[in-house]
């Protein structure tokens, strides 16, 4: 099985209100030949996926240690949702723009 360079990290556990979009997410970087995981490795990760509350603060120990690698490595951290509009749907998946 070969691995894809484009690798979608996501942060977190969604609630009720972020859970259609993180599947959306998720679904649809899938179909698109992204690969998908929760563990962070920053050669691989191109773009993070974090909850509302992780952004916030209100996180794990180990969701706040992600969160800050994430960010020392200069990777693009959004929220679901905004992913979905930034990058899915205008089909800019490469995370170059940002």
């Amino acid at each position: 099985m070969t691995t894809t360079q484009r690798r979608l990290l996501f942060v977190g556990h969604p609630d009720a209100a972020e859970v259609s979009q993180w599947t959306s997410v998720r679904d649809l970087a899938s179909q698109l030949g992204w690969e998908t995981t929760r563990r962070f490795s920053p050669d691989f990760v191109t773009i993070a996926i974090a909850t509302d509350d992780v952004l916030g603060g209100v996180c794990t120990p180990s969701e706040a240690s992600t969160l800050h690698d994430v960010t020392a490595s200069s990777i693009p951290c959004m929220r679901a949702g905004d992913a979905l509009v930034r990058l899915f749907d205008s089909n800019d998946i490469s995370g170059s723009a940002y």
